[in-house]
């Protein structure tokens, strides 16, 4: 964010959001033919402050990207991620309700559309998305220490409930 409008990061280096995003897929085991990737990103309209420092007039302020894992010549998935560092950029790119989230669409029979959103005790819904990941891999970490030697997925380790976590 705030770099021209041009330079590339590395995320999205060719290939990168493949590897990033398509090992979602991979890990139901689902065979791909191909993992396509694209993205867009607009410029900041005007020169504005954010709290981690300043955003000048045309650079990126707003990236786009989408992956499409394909098998038998249609997308079995799609993994769309969108970043606004205002509200009023992009305003006509899909955007769960309330402030800050993520929407979770899943097309079948039956549909569902799933919208969170997340707040932190800051106020910060970055913060709260965070804390949400830490709390994943720190409570992994006993089943990580039991485990056989190797390399581990979201789908070895067990779901962490919450129970115990009242105290009386």
């Amino acid at each position: 964010m705030g770099k021209p409008i041009d330079d590339l990061p590395m995320l999205l280096q060719p290939g990168v959001l493949g590897i990033a995003w398509g090992s979602v897929v991979r890990q139901l085991g689902v065979a791909l033919d191909s993992v396509e990737e694209s993205f867009t990103r607009l410029p900041a309209p005007e020169a504005f402050a954010i709290p981690s420092g300043s955003i000048g007039q045309g650079t990126a302020a707003a990236p786009r990207f989408e992956v499409r894992c394909m098998r038998g010549g249609r997308a079995v998935c799609v993994l769309e991620h969108i970043t606004r560092l205002r509200p009023d950029l992009g305003p006509d790119r899909p955007q769960p309700t309330g402030q800050g989230g993520y929407r979770v669409m899943v097309t079948g029979e039956p549909n569902y559309t799933l919208d969170t959103t997340m707040l932190a005790t800051d106020g910060d819904h970055d913060t709260a998305g965070l804390k949400a990941t830490a709390m994943r891999l720190v409570d992994s970490v006993p089943a990580v220490v039991a485990a056989a030697p190797g390399l581990l997925t979201a789908l070895d380790l067990p779901l962490a409930t919450g129970r115990g976590l009242v105290r009386p």
